[in-house]
């Protein structure tokens, strides 16, 4: 079995991790991220009692803003309300 040897300065091997670093990162942040419908590691234990009272408590949100049509907004019109607002610069990043 042949062996090399590779010698690099200081400043050579800090370059060298900086860009496996930033190469990293870059592939990490191109891997698409998962919706959150898809990602069941946020899932608890299943217990349909906790279900029950859960969608309980949100028809009665519902119900509460039922006479108040303008606290609403359909997710389409709220993508596209984000989507207006990074266009413009106003979100934080």
């Amino acid at each position: 079995m042949s062996q090399t040897t590779i010698s690099l300065s200081p400043n050579e091997l800090e370059v060298l991790v900086r860009r496996m670093v930033r190469e990293e990162f870059t592939r990490l942040l191109h891997v698409p991220v998962r919706s959150i419908l898809e990602d069941w590691r946020q899932e608890g234990p299943d217990d349909p009692a906790e279900d029950a009272l859960l969608l309980r408590e949100a028809l009665a949100v519902l119900q509460g803003y039922e006479d108040q049509p303008d606290a609403w907004m359909s997710w389409e019109d709220f993508e596209a309300k984000l989507d207006r607002a990074e266009a413009a610069g106003e979100l934080p990043g």
